[in-house]
């Protein structure tokens, strides 16, 4: 007589069989949180970037009619919030005088001194440096994101 082998699984091999599935599905469903939290993250960053191109060209534009009217202003700033929808996110922009070093030249008395002190000043006269911030509170916590924009606008 032949001996049989008892069939099925013993209770070993099952409890193995559902640890190995309980880790996979851990890992799988870590990584499926990580993407979502990714996801929420690109979407509040591509909202925050088209709001910024939104602003930026507003206040270009508010720049420009000041310049038509003669005033380039050296420093200026404003805040506020957007409207809704996207009464979430706030921006600040600033416009300051870009001051350019003045070039260092071998004897300050020279032609080429007297020219290169001239040239940074004119410039420093009709360039402005325009600075764009886009806030956002990503989570619950008090951290606050954001995203800059810099550009210069130029008095001719």
């Amino acid at each position: 007589m032949t001996s049989r082998r008892p069939q099925g699984f013993s209770l070993l091999e099952i409890m193995v069989a559902t640890a190995l599935i309980a880790i996979a599905l851990t890992a799988v469903m870590s990584a499926q949180g990580n993407t979502f939290l990714a996801s929420r993250r690109a979407e509040l960053v591509t909202t925050a970037t088209m709001l910024a191109r939104q602003k930026i060209v507003e206040v270009e534009i508010e720049i420009q009619k000041d310049m038509r009217r003669n005033e380039f202003p050296d420093e200026k700033s404003e805040g506020g919030k957007f409207e809704e929808p996207y009464d979430d996110f706030r921006w600040e922009w600033s416009v300051e005088r870009v001051e350019l070093p003045a070039p260092v030249v071998g004897d300050e008395a020279s032609v080429q001194s007297f020219i290169g002190k001239q040239l940074t000043e004119e410039i420093s006269k009709s360039v402005r440096k325009l600075k764009l911030t886009v806030l956002w509170k990503e989570g619950e916590g008090d951290e606050e994101e954001s995203l800059s924009v810099v550009t210069h606008m130029v008095k001719l």
